[in-house]
């Protein structure tokens, strides 16, 4: 191990951060902590969001100062007269703990936590009004840090080796950690999408550490090409202890840090080098691999390679498969200001889960993400089944506040209203129970299926109409009541392919609302696969068409 800046490639991350500084500055917000599990413990063995000041002046005794994460209130936490816990000596560091604590666990506890999508934090005098330091952090990933690059400078980027209460410098192995390739697809059809509902090739990464590893500045390279992966979005880089990561051979970095400006091929090698851009940490060689097929080690990490037919993106290659319930994703709000409160008397954004069955349905165990690639983002707890079991016919609504303290119907992580997607997923933490993506969503409004459980979405723009908990309304026909047809879809019916008359992305629903298939950018689609029956296609307009396979 040896010290190395990352102040070179990091030039693109200072701008998410803006801080306030005056010309006779002496105290510093200078590190960050907003989703602690393993870094550092308080002295009640707890593990919480933490804040680091430093004080490049003389000697000083903090109480009476505020801290704050609300800019309408500036005074929302006074540090209290402990010179114990209080004061800071020059050159120094303190750090006080945002974990709500403040009543029973001293004068270096403040009244509220971070978040770990990002917000602005607030050094004030002890006037309650003057500003002495502030910065606004972006979204933090598990255990990683947001500091100055060096103590009280003006930069910041991020940690993956947090320096609590001490300088402020970067720690990084350079020949990089233990890795493993662990699985490749090279045709890819309809196996994982991304966020963009994209089907790509892609390489599935092994973490088989006791401790998580970031991505960042390590280098892929395919067919003796190189690609850096940006160390700009820790969120989307980190792999946790034991877990897994997918990469996109897709020529798209714009869709994420991921996304590598590097294509796979049909056969080769493909190897991971260190941040010196020398070291092998792993190498892989791979052969043609028929589409929706994967190439992978028979056992994670393992000396032998298989062909899967039913490949693992995101999850263990020995993976024992549990199907989910037949349940769904009935309505989602992801901008919630006055249309319902939750068991805190807050306004938060919510995603209601229906169950068509007859009977009840406990969701302990099943996750909840906002990514497909990360799949088992939140796992829905089992401590109270009563709480999270829907009965049959019923509804039972999460609320996706990053709020894990507030109870087990709160996830750990937002939605957002300007795009956004959202799965729920089984048992096994992989196998897909249902999922919904959506564009604009407008205040107090919600994205939700037409009728209970059936395919076709709608906007839901008025009060009466937005239904957090209880019906969407039943079809009276029985079947989905798809919208006016604006692409005509033939042969219909039809025994093997549905064409239209220009590239759609589209999804296909049988009559009971279950998506049986999906694609992008096709003129057609091969359903010689499917049963008998009726089916919808739903094009990226949310217009669709019903056709018969026969």
């Amino acid at each position: 191990m040896k010290l190395f800046s990352f102040s070179f490639v990091l030039f693109c991350t200072l701008l998410l951060g803006s801080s306030f500084q005056s010309d006779a500055q002496t105290l510093f917000i200078n590190e960050i902590v907003a989703s602690n599990t393993n870094d550092q413990m308080d002295e009640f063995f707890e593990y919480d969001d933490w804040l680091e000041i430093y004080n490049s002046g003389g000697i000083l005794n903090l109480a009476g100062y505020y801290l704050s994460d609300d800019p309408d209130s500036l005074d929302k936490f006074q540090i209290p007269n402990d010179p114990t816990l209080t004061t800071i000596l020059p050159n120094n560091h303190i750090v006080f703990w945002c974990d709500n604590d403040n009543v029973t666990q001293g004068a270096n506890h403040t009244n509220f936590t971070l978040k770990s999508g990002g917000e602005k934090v607030f050094l004030v005098n002890p006037d309650g009004v003057t500003i002495i330091d502030s910065i606004t952090y972006p979204p933090l990933a598990t255990d990683i840090s947001y500091g100055r690059t060096c103590d009280g400078c003006p930069t910041w980027q991020y940690f993956n080796n947090t320096t609590w209460k001490n300088d402020n410098q970067e720690i990084i192995n350079m020949n990089g950690e233990l890795l493993f390739i662990n699985e490749i697809q090279t045709v890819n059809t309809n196996t994982i999408h991304d966020l963009q509902f994209e089907y790509e090739p892609w390489m599935e990464i092994y973490n088989p550490n006791s401790f998580q590893v970031n991505l960042a500045s390590y280098i892929i390279e395919a067919n003796g090409v190189n690609y850096m992966i940006p160390t700009n979005a820790p969120i989307e880089t980190i792999i946790p202890a034991g877990q897994f990561r997918v990469v996109w051979f897709d020529n798209d970095i714009d869709q994420g840090a991921l996304h590598l400006n590097l294509s796979l091929g049909t056969t080769g090698n493909v190897k991971i080098l260190g941040p010196n851009g020398s070291s092998i940490v792993n190498s892989y060689n791979f052969n043609t691999i028929a589409a929706d097929q994967s190439w992978g080690r028979n056992v994670d990490g393992g000396v032998n390679s298989i062909t899967f037919n039913s490949p693992t993106p995101t999850a263990s290659n020995t993976l024992f498969v549990v199907p989910g319930a037949a349940i769904k994703i009935n309505e989602v709000m992801a901008k919630n200001f006055t249309t319902l409160m939750d068991n805190f008397s807050e306004y938060e954004d919510w995603m209601e889960i229906y169950n068509p069955l007859p009977t009840p349905v406990n969701l302990g165990g099943y996750y909840l993400s906002d990514n497909p690639e990360i799949r088992n983002k939140w796992q829905i707890p089992s401590t109270f089944p009563d709480s999270v079991t829907i009965p049959a016919g019923g509804w039972k609504l999460f609320f996706c506040d990053d709020d894990l303290n507030q109870g087990v119907l709160h996830a750990n992580f937002k939605l957002s209203n300007g795009s956004e997607y959202a799965g729920i997923f089984s048992t096994d933490g992989f196998t897909m129970v249902d999922e919904v993506q959506w564009g604009f969503m407008g205040a107090d409004t919600s994205f939700g299926r037409q009728y209970d459980g059936y395919s076709n979405w709608i906007q839901f723009t008025t009060p009466n109409t937005v239904t957090p908990g209880t019906s969407n309304g039943t079809n009276p026909n029985g079947v989905d009541n798809i919208f006016q047809q604006e692409i005509a879809v033939y042969p219909n019916p039809s025994a093997d392919e549905i064409h239209w008359n220009s590239p759609q992305n589209f999804r296909m629903y049988d009559v009971q609302g279950n998506m049986v298939m999906q694609g992008k950018n096709q003129v057609f689609a091969d359903i010689r696969r499917l049963s008998s029956g009726s089916y919808f296609v739903v094009f990226e307009n949310n217009r669709g068409v019903k056709f018969e396979k026969i």
